[in-house]
């Protein structure tokens, strides 16, 4: 990882201290869970989404963090 990266990451991992991940909602897991519960009861799935353009993380990442360093 570059240096930079590593910094982002440890400035993110301070802005998050006293987030409870309990809140946060795993859209992976609730697929996955709606995909046992169709196949368990015989039903089907819900059409899927169009998947949406890939962003830029590293962007993305500096801006939340610059953005939690204003409040």
């Amino acid at each position: 990882m570059a240096e930079r990266e590593l910094e982002l990451a440890e400035m993110l991992m301070d802005e998050l201290a006293g987030v409870e991940i309990a809140e946060l909602y795993d859209e992976c897991a609730a697929g996955l869970e709606q995909l046992v519960v169709a196949k368990v009861s015989g039903g089907e799935l819900e059409k899927l989404a169009e998947p949406v353009s890939a962003v830029d993380l590293m962007a993305a990442l500096d801006a939340s963090i610059r953005a939690a360093g204003d409040r």
